[in-house]
């Protein structure tokens, strides 16, 4: 590559925060337009949803958003970055927990219910699934996701050290995409009377592959 071709390479790729060194309100303007995204997201849809849209939102220019991100793929990589922290975050912790194995596998179940079952939980599968399909985002997407089921996978077998790693493995599994399913549901066809008993049922099944009654 020629000294002018690597130039102009250089100048294409936006600098991460550190190359631009975090200030109180770079980091506020970041956080600005997450917020907004994401409200927007919420209101419009993902096809409703563009990147001047977002910056109208903020009333700021598109510069600052292609700054910040470098393009609209890169907001909405940022925003699922944010929000796989935000379901890690909100899972229980299980340092010092003395209760019985039944009422730990109940907490963790829990609060992966509460978390998928938040508004914005569907907002991020959509935006998963549409830079999925962008080859040049694909590999990014796939590492996030290998990484929150890394971790839900390690608190699974840290909440319920007792059983075997392939017996929390399969039961993780079980109540993730049994969750991830009446999310989707819901999401679709609103809350049925008959959600509550389907989670039950649920949590009853992931307990039953445990051999916890």
């Amino acid at each position: 590559m020629s000294r002018r071709a690597g130039m102009a390479a250089r100048k294409k790729t936006p600098p991460t925060s550190g190359e631009r060194g975090e200030t109180p309100r770079r980091a506020q303007t970041r956080e600005l337009v997450l917020r907004t995204a994401l409200e927007c997201l919420r209101e419009e849809g993902l096809a409703g949803t563009s990147a001047a849209k977002i910056a109208s939102r903020c009333e700021l220019s598109w510069g600052v958003i292609q700054y910040h991100f470098g393009d609209r793929s890169g907001l909405l990589l940022a925003l699922l970055d944010r929000g796989f922290e935000s379901l890690r975050d909100s899972l229980p912790g299980v340092e010092g927990d003395s209760r019985n194995a039944s009422e730990r596998l109940r907490s963790l179940f829990e609060g992966m219910q509460t978390a998928m079952e938040h508004p914005d939980h569907q907002v991020l599968l959509d935006v998963q699934i549409e830079l999925g399909r962008d080859r040049r985002h694909r590999a990014a997407v796939q590492k996030r996701a290998a990484d929150i089921r890394s971790r839900l996978s390690e608190l699974w077998r840290k909440t319920l050290p007792e059983f075997s790693a392939d017996q929390v493995d399969q039961a993780e599994r079980l109540a993730t995409l049994g969750l991830q399913g009446l999310s989707l549901e819901r999401a679709v066809v609103g809350r049925r009377a008959a959600h509550r008993m389907d989670v039950e049922s649920l949590a009853a099944a992931v307990a039953a592959s445990l051999g916890i009654e």
